[in-house]
């Protein structure tokens, strides 16, 4: 079995940290994302994927990628004036 890629970020007005993640298909992903301020959100479309991250608690998401190539996820709670630009990239590799 693969092992897991596991990722750390975080989640503050208005930008994740790190802001692209690179991962490989077919092995599972573990994002651990903590929100330095206020209430955040973390939407991945392409894989179904939603989460709230509240404040002093990290969000956990799990997932497998079965597809390569780049795909944005964003912050979907809004957050203040800068939220519309709070996005990232996450890099499957096949």
């Amino acid at each position: 079995t693969a092992q897991t890629q596991e990722v750390s970020m975080t989640a503050k007005s208005f930008e994740f940290s790190p802001a692209t993640i690179t991962v490989k298909k077919g092995v599972p992903v573990k994002l651990t994302i903590t929100a330095e301020d206020v209430q955040h959100g973390f939407s991945l479309p392409e894989f179904g994927i939603r989460a709230d991250i509240n404040p002093g608690e990290p969000a956990i998401v799990e997932f497998t990628p079965d597809k390569a190539g780049s795909f944005t996820f964003a912050c979907n709670v809004f957050c203040g004036a800068g939220h519309g630009g709070m996005k990232g990239t996450l890099v499957v590799e096949g």
